[in-house]
């Protein structure tokens, strides 16, 4: 009797101890379950965030246009472009080089 006592007590102890271990599995599970889903919405987020480039890409774009117009109206008429010609010039470059960029990002998604 006392024998079949130990041995009864042995297995709970060993029966709680894989227990522990197991609840500790699941909840690892879960943490790691839920920073999945985290990710997903971030790339989400990102994905939705980053379709700016588009507005990038044709604000460049648009400038350039303009600013060649400009150039060449200057030219016909025998005037220098304004002053702050090559600045928003810059600026138009700038936005295409942005939104470039930002399209490259975005298709890795």
């Amino acid at each position: 009797m006392r024998t079949q006592r130990r041995v009864f007590e042995k297995l709970s102890e060993s029966t709680k101890v894989e227990l522990a271990s197991e609840k500790i599995e699941l909840s690892l599970a879960d943490d790691i379950r839920d920073m999945a889903k985290r990710g997903l919405q971030i790339q989400k987020d990102l994905k939705k965030n980053l379709n700016v480039y588009n507005g990038l890409l044709r604000a460049g774009g648009t400038m350039n246009k303009k600013l060649a117009e400009v150039e060449k109206i200057s030219k016909e008429l025998g005037v220098k472009p304004p002053t702050e010609f090559k600045k928003l010039q810059e600026i138009a470059d700038k936005y295409e080089e942005q939104g470039n960029a930002i399209k490259k990002v975005y298709n890795l998604f």
